[in-house]
């Protein structure tokens, strides 16, 4: 999606034009520092965000989980249609694990085909786990809306059927709207998602709370039917962890951005994610985070840059005079791989052009950008809607999003910043006076966090920030991010395509998915698959994060469309759009005989149910019309799309490391959104059972897990 930035002589603050104009100094005001610092990615987190919880340093104990809740963030932008259909075929392995475990033998392995009853009786061994017998489950997406500037629109219309919203700003709500698998113009909501909760409540005991779901079969069906009412034609910026960390952790969550003379500011409260959250998430529950998203997040702080952060999400930069925001100093694009943390992005003197434009070396430092750009503005098409979140600070000397141990912080402890709504005395303590996000850092985390919070409030008529905490401890926290990473990277032997799913990940692993540090520039020992890159990335590429990767495709954008076992191909992307992580073929299922197939999307296709305007990446002009994607005709392409893609997940892998090697007990999981397995042909009932079909290697991971925290069976 598109956005702009303020220039001098556009700043309204008197203050920030002050400091951002005068002098002739590189000035790194509110620069955001590196791309979303979050510290060293080789571990867990670092400063403010790590370590135990609680002022003596100290993890208490918990005792077992006695009730769960779910929180589904599903990424609802165009391409997300087939991942919200294997997501829902793997719904019943979910409950049906939690709701009716595996038998185990007394060596405690699964005895095949032998799985208790709700009351945990087995008719061979005994049940992995007590049954879950109070859960809620619920969905929010990704789409926020334009967070200040004019995309993402909240009138927006669904482009295959006119009649219902795009759904481009959900708020960070919960919602409640059921589909049907394949069919983007069915949308009804549910009756057992009572409004304004939104959420699934599976009760079989008594008394039963009202809409209770008792029978795992009907909350199989209910939660299958919200997943495919999810749909694809949201905001294109995604923000995946920021829509849980809004619903979820945020004390005070804005109810709306005001812009006014070009400054943001946020106002009101919203008072329906403080009733769903007090409702939805219970004090002493199993908490699990699970976003699914095919590709990097792309959220920005609208009050960064001096309250000008929102302007990324302008279709124009104000002031600029081609509608391209405002070029990095040239230091900034100097990345020297043996010192990534001091040169490039790194360097003190990277900054933006738009903060500079008195130095006396302007000229040199901001020379004018070909064939359109001129007077420290980038060519507009260096500057593509698309792309925009894309290596920001090495473009635009900036980065104008929220760093990754926000999200990291809001997991793992018990303390929060406000944003300033928490009371009427409240100030923000999420960014200092220039605008850069201070919110990780102890002294700013005014507020006991939600998650980890006694009471919650339903709504703010009182203090939001000094809650009483409550029991949960962060080893009953738990995050999983099935997203843009290839599969291979997570196999126990990435030669062997039915390998299964690691149980654990390595920190050679690690750095393959993540380089060393990605959020400073420092890819060294990553795969190239997990490279973002508007060029290919190959030994040939004037990238200079090339010299840096661990391996470099052997499959440039001239190759056949399976050059690559894992993404095809390199392709032609007019840096309009990245290179692709993995693809997959696209399945459906078979509805006369229940049979898993092998499924094309015809972008041209009218029909009900099958018009994927605006959500068809072989449509022709489609950014991906001449990729892998789509039916290779003779030395051309059709308009039939034949797999599904994800690009490099970046931010989602750092966060979910974190938590995996996290010294505060909250429990991290990776699984890839390209299957190992889709078993065409096969059965469904038959392909359900496969542990590698679909996104069943990612959901047993998650269960696995959980068995950490529940009772054993006696």
């Amino acid at each position: 999606m598109k956005s702009s930035l303020l220039l001098c002589g556009s700043f309204v603050a008197a203050s920030i034009l002050a400091i951002a104009c005068g002098g002739s100094t590189h000035n790194n005001l509110s620069d955001g520092g590196p791309e979303a610092s979050s510290g060293s990615s080789s571990g867990g987190s670092s400063g403010s965000s790590s370590g135990a919880v609680g002022p003596d340093g100290s993890i208490p104990p918990h005792g077992p989980a006695q009730n769960v809740d779910i929180l589904f963030m599903i990424d609802n932008s165009a391409s997300m249609g087939d991942k919200q259909s294997l997501l829902g075929l793997a719904i019943p392995v979910l409950i049906q694990r939690l709701v009716t475990p595996n038998c185990v033998d007394a060596g405690g392995n699964p005895i095949a085909g032998v799985v208790s009853d709700l009351s945990g009786n087995c008719a061979m061994g005994k049940p992995e786990f007590a049954p879950v017998k109070d859960l809620h489950i619920g969905i929010v997406t990704s789409s926020l809306g334009g967070r200040g500037g004019d995309q993402c629109p909240a009138n927006a219309t669904n482009p295959a059927a006119p009649s219902l919203s795009a759904h481009t700003d959900d708020r960070g709500e919960l919602i409640n709207r059921g589909g049907v698998r394949g069919n983007p113009t069915v949308e009804n909501p549910m009756p057992n998602e009572t409004a304004p909760d939104n959420f699934l409540a599976y009760f079989p005991g008594s008394p039963m709370p009202p809409n209770a779901v008792t029978n795992p079969t009907e909350l199989v069906s209910e939660f299958s039917t919200a997943i495919f009412g999810v749909h694809e034609h949201g905001c294109g910026f995604e923000a995946q962890n920021e829509a849980w960390y809004r619903f979820l952790v945020q004390p005070d969550p804005f109810d709306q951005i005001v812009t006014t003379s070009g400054q943001a500011k946020l106002q009101g409260v919203d008072q329906t994610i403080l009733k769903q959250r007090a409702d939805f998430l219970r004090p002493d529950s199993l908490l699990a985070v699970i976003v699914v998203t095919d590709e990097n997040e792309e959220a920005a702080d609208p009050l960064a840059v001096g309250g000008q952060g929102w302007a990324f999400d302008n279709s124009a930069f104000p002031g600029s005079p081609n509608m391209a925001a405002p070029e990095g100093t040239i230091e900034c694009s100097k990345l020297d791989p043996n010192s990534p943390l001091t040169t490039g992005p790194n360097d003190p003197k990277c900054t933006s052009c738009a903060l500079i434009k008195t130095d006396p070396n302007f000229a040199t430092e901001c020379p004018n950008d070909p064939p359109g750009g001129s007077n420290g503005y980038l060519d507009p098409s260096h500057d593509a809607i698309n792309t925009r979140f894309f290596h920001q600070k090495e473009r635009f000397g900036l980065f104008a999003g929220y760093p990754t141990s926000r999200y990291v912080r809001g997991l793992q402890r018990t303390t929060v910043p406000s944003v300033g709504l928490a009371s009427s005395s409240d100030t923000d303590h999420e960014h200092d006076a220039k605008g850069n996000y201070v919110g990780d850092q102890d002294a700013n985390a005014d507020c006991v966090n939600p998650i980890y919070a006694k009471n919650l409030p339903a709504s703010s008529g009182g203090d939001l920030c000094h809650l009483t905490p409550g029991p949960r401890t962060p080893d009953m926290v738990y995050y999983a991010a099935i997203a843009g990473v290839p599969h291979q990277l997570l196999q126990e032997d990435p030669t062997n395509a039915m390998s299964p799913q690691k149980a654990t990940l390595t920190a050679a692993d690690w750095q393959r998915i993540t380089g060393d540090d990605p959020e400073h520039y420092n890819f060294a020992g990553a795969d190239f698959h997990m490279i973002e890159s508007t060029q290919d990335r190959t030994t040939s590429t004037t990238d200079p994060s090339s010299t840096v990767w661990a391996n470099h495709s052997n499959c440039p954008d001239t190759s056949a469309d399976n050059c690559d076992p894992i993404n095809g191909r390199e392709f032609v992307t007019n840096t309009d759009d990245l290179q692709f992580a993995c693809i997959f073929p696209l399945v459906s299922v078979d509805s006369s005989t229940n049979q898993v197939i092998a499924y094309q999307k015809d972008c041209t296709s009218p029909g009900p149910g099958d018009n994927y305007k605006g959500a068809c990446d072989c449509t022709t002009g489609a950014l991906d019309a001449n990729s892998p994607l789509c039916q290779k005709s003779g030395s051309g392409y059709t308009q039939v799309q034949v797999n599904g893609k994800a690009y490099p997940s970046v931010r989602e892998m750092v966060i979910a490391h974190a938590m995996a090697t996290s010294s505060a007990g909250v429990q991290g999981f990776v699984s890839s959104v390209c299957p190992i397995a889709t078993d065409i042909g096969q059965p469904l009932s038959t392909a359900q059972q496969d542990p590698l079909f679909g996104y069943n290697p990612g959901i047993n991971a998650i269960v696995e897990g959980f068995k950490k925290s529940f009772a054993p069976y006696p």
